[in-house]
């Protein structure tokens, strides 16, 4: 078993260690500026660490836009998916995370554990 874990407890929540077989990733972008900043973001990660878990939904309890394609027995990644990538990438079978229940569960998470990397 190979796990990515966070650095940073978010207080009052659950986090707990997802299989990577058992989710899939939501928005799923494959333009090359993501591709492009996918790179960064995995030499940072390399270097630093993953900081936050990631979040993560299950069908029933999905509002977004992207299409949901990952059957019904598979939670979506909704925040990390650079995080997610990356532990696939890497060949993690397990990473942390928080499952949301619903989008007023997922918005605050989402406030403290976004962060976007740039290059230089």
């Amino acid at each position: 078993m190979k796990v990515l874990t966070a650095s940073k407890i978010i207080p009052d929540r659950k986090q707990e260690l997802l299989k990577i077989d058992d989710l899939f990733d939501l928005p799923n972008r494959q333009d090359k500026d993501y591709m492009d900043y996918l790179d960064t973001m995995f030499k940072e990660l390399d270097k630093s660490g993953m900081i936050y878990p990631i979040l993560v939904i299950k069908k029933e309890n999905y509002w977004n836009r992207f299409p949901w394609h990952g059957g019904d027995d598979k939670m979506g990644v909704v925040t990390g998916s650079n995080r997610f990538r990356y532990a696939k990438d890497r060949g993690y079978t397990h990473i942390e995370g928080i499952v949301c229940g619903h989008r007023s569960d997922w918005f605050p998470l989402w406030e403290k554990t976004f962060l976007r990397v740039k290059e230089g």
